[in-house]
């Protein structure tokens, strides 16, 4: 009876073990592409933008992949990342030491701080909250999806990461108040998956203009602004399974509601007048976002 007991027992263990890890965050060869926005005209456009795994090596007693091509507009130029468990850290220099950012493991209502970002107003790290956990099916593999919690006050950092693979928009979160720079990830490939996140190949230049789209999310409309009683948000295209979300200044959701294609109409009678910030998701997997007034009724 025993001998039946223990090889069950450490099968029941590997599995609830195998279930809990998360794909390996970036192995060397690992490669993130991104659009990298220009701003100074002629012409307005978004850019492929790469950073790639360029090695492993120990790094101040940690043993850490390097990552190359990062560009000016994230920190830092050339990034040190280490795992522990479901935990990411990286190296900062304005810190001096390794700060977390980010936790795969998390689930909802679950919070942790990023620390050591560099910014010229003082306020150097960010708070973040996991508002829910979902999935997504790319490439015909389920991705777990940790969807934040916003606005980022001060910095840009998308509401979405995607274990084993990051942030949707950044690496690590960027000081808001630059143009240009990385906007939203294309691609993720590794030795072993692929992970496409836009319908167009990652390495297309896309050459915009006030009257041109680059993709799914430019096709996203939220109006009246200033808005009443209710918000109507418009999808150019056929969505499924998509949701609208509102948050106030301090980051709280206030209202989400699902969205398909065509005009969608969601309700705030019962918000208070101000400034709301909010997320719709795309079929890219990038949300659009922006701001809209709430008025006194």
């Amino acid at each position: 009876m025993i001998r039946l007991i223990i090889p069950a027992a450490i099968i029941l263990l590997f599995k609830a073990f195998s279930f809990a890890q998360v794909a390996e965050f970036a192995p060397v060869g690992a490669k993130w592409t991104y659009s990298e926005e220009a701003f100074i005209p002629p012409p307005f456009g978004e850019f492929p933008h790469l950073v790639e795994v360029i090695g492993q090596e120990v790094f101040q007693g940690k043993f850490c992949s390097k990552l190359a091509g990062i560009g000016s507009a994230t920190l830092p130029d050339t990034l040190y990342v280490h795992t522990q468990g479901d935990s990411v850290y990286f190296y900062s220099p304005d810190s001096d030491q390794f700060e977390l950012l980010y936790n795969f493991g998390a689930q909802a209502g679950d919070s942790w701080t990023i620390g050591g970002l560099h910014t010229p107003h003082g306020v150097d790290s960010l708070f973040v909250q996991v508002d829910s956990v979902t999935e997504w099916i790319i490439g015909g593999k389920s991705l777990k999806v940790l969807h934040l919690a916003g606005p980022f006050l001060f910095f840009d950092w998308g509401y979405a990461i995607v274990a084993g693979i990051g942030n949707t928009y950044f690496l690590t979160p960027d000081f808001g108040l630059y143009e240009g720079g990385p906007k939203g990830i294309r691609c993720y490939t590794d030795s072993l998956a692929e992970f496409y996140f836009v319908s167009y190949p990652c390495d297309t230049t896309l050459i915009t203009s006030p009257a041109t789209e680059t993709d799914a999310a430019a096709r996203i409309s939220v109006f009246p602004n200033p808005a009443g009683d209710h918000i109507l948000v418009e999808y150019g295209y056929d969505a499924h399974n998509l949701f609208f979300r509102l948050f106030d200044v301090y980051g709280r959701q206030v209202a989400r509601a699902p969205v398909t294609g065509g005009t969608n109409r969601v309700e705030i009678a019962g918000l208070n007048a101000g400034l709301y910030y909010w997320e719709a998701d795309a079929n890219t997997k990038r949300p659009a976002q922006g701001r809209i007034v709430v008025l006194h009724r």
